[in-house]
């Protein structure tokens, strides 16, 4: 099984309620859909998969297109896990980024092995900086100590 996925000159046809409701049920939290509109036009990379007409996947990536890029916001939708549409993805993310140079992952903890049979390995030194409101969550979360 495929899924159709279209990059970022489709992003004028996208449902932008329908996609923050796959990131929602994705477990990466409820957003605002201006703030994920936003945030999907100022990326440089979009990736929008849809298995019978219906956006099933997506992800995004920001990058320098030389040295660096990082790739965020990884979502297939629960009831289509298992499928092959996560692997489909992310052959696609890692042939279109790796000729960049270094691509970087934020990811949710229990994710991390999936994502290391892409080639992606642990940073000794990955650091991040945010509000105290926002490193509190992220302590909570798991995602830093």
């Amino acid at each position: 099984m495929t899924i159709t996925l279209f990059d970022k000159s489709a992003i004028e046809a996208v449902d932008w309620l329908a996609l923050t409701a796959l990131i929602a049920a994705g477990g990466l939290n409820q957003r605002d859909p201006l703030q994920v509109e936003q945030a999907w036009h100022n990326s440089t990379f979009c990736w929008f998969g849809y298995h019978n007409g219906e956006l099933v996947a997506t992800a995004r990536a920001i990058s320098d297109l030389t040295w660096a890029s990082y790739v965020a916001d990884i979502v297939v939708a629960p009831e289509m896990q298992g499928l092959g549409y996560g692997k489909q993805l992310m052959c696609d993310i890692v042939r279109t980024l790796l000729p960049f140079g270094k691509t970087f992952i934020y990811s949710v903890p229990e994710k991390t092995g999936f994502y290391q049979q892409y080639g992606f390995r642990f940073l000794t030194t990955g650091m991040v900086c945010a509000t105290p409101e926002s490193l509190f969550k992220l302590e909570q979360s798991g995602y830093i100590r």
